[in-house]
């Protein structure tokens, strides 16, 4: 399961990160900065290219990063969009973290086999 959740969210940061480069406000409500954007595309390519056997943990470590996003965009220290971004940056921070925090160290949430008796 981190493994195909990894491979989603990749692809969602990355189509993101472009549509963000070449017309924002994504989809009519978020506004990201050219800065906001690349930094979709570069976690877009880490989660696909660490799909494999660390999805686990790169889905811990950018579900934090995002978590972080929000709170810095509360703080109004870091501008990465408008405040719907920020609220986005919340859900996607919690969904990856809940996913990395409940999969297996490996990249696979799947359950091992029953041993042998």
């Amino acid at each position: 399961m981190a493994k195909t959740s990894a491979i989603v969210f990749g692809i969602i940061f990355l189509i993101a990160g472009v549509w963000g480069l070449v017309a924002s406000p994504v989809l009519g409500v978020f506004g990201f900065t050219t800065v906001a954007s690349i930094v979709h595309i570069i976690v877009g390519i880490v989660l696909l290219a660490t799909a494999g056997r660390s999805a686990v943990s790169m889905l811990k470590t950018v579900g934090i990063i995002y978590v972080i996003f929000f709170i810095l965009s509360l703080l109004s220290v870091a501008t990465l969009g408008d405040s719907a971004s920020g609220w986005l940056y919340l859900i996607l921070g919690l969904v990856m973290a809940i996913l990395g925090f409940s999969g297996k160290k490996g990249g696979s949430a799947a359950p091992s086999a029953m041993p042998q008796m």
